[in-house]
């Protein structure tokens, strides 16, 4: 189970990590431009709104069997909950606090890192919280499109032995307690920066 669980996990860690981080830049762009969010919007809730298991045999096409095209799988599915919680949370910053940095004549950069960042931290961190679980439904995908290692393998290996139920059973307890555990790691770095606000 080992060496299965250890190719998810850096697909899901690595997947969540690209994806996050997109979508940071990204919510924080349409957050700060009008003109960004109507032209990107429509590709955005039309690349959310297509199943990831219509696209994964696709993918797996264009990129091969290999790590990118699990990456490229986890990327998707993480990026647009949190590039929204970005989005919504740098647009519910306090006015306030945006009309006191410009009068401290900060520059853009400097509102951007040092106000609404900070102010939007509770949305942002809700939203990789659940990227961070989507991260593990992509990567499971991602392997049954086409993988030779992972957890998602096992679950095809499983299904394919005249469905192995001890085997299907550990898999998916393996599974769900990744999940669990990274869903409460997200939660502790969340206490760490915001508090129990």
């Amino acid at each position: 189970m080992w060496p299965h669980m250890q190719t998810t996990l850096v697909e899901v860690l690595l997947g969540f990590a690209i994806g996050a981080g997109l979508a940071l830049v990204t919510g924080v762009l349409l957050a700060r431009s009008r003109l960004a969010e109507r032209l990107l919007s429509p590709y955005l809730v039309a690349a959310q709104a297509t199943p990831i298991l219509a696209l994964a045999p696709l993918i797996v096409l264009w990129f091969g069997t290999g790590l990118l095209s699990k990456l490229v799988i986890t990327t998707l599915i993480v990026f647009f909950p949190v590039a929204v919680a970005t989005m919504v949370g740098i647009r519910s910053v306090d006015p306030r606090l945006l009309e006191m940095a410009r009068s401290f004549r900060a520059t853009g950069w400097q509102v951007v890192t040092r106000v609404e960042v900070p102010a939007a931290l509770p949305a942002i961190l809700g939203g990789m919280r659940v990227g961070v679980t989507l991260a593990v439904i992509g990567a499971i995908v991602a392997e049954w499109a086409g993988g030779e290692t992972g957890l998602g393998v096992l679950i095809n290996v499983a299904r394919g032995s005249l469905f192995d139920i001890p085997l299907m059973f550990a898999t998916l307890v393996t599974l769900a307690l990744t999940g669990v555990a990274l869903y409460l790691v997200m939660l502790l770095v969340e206490r760490r920066l915001v508090g129990d606000r």
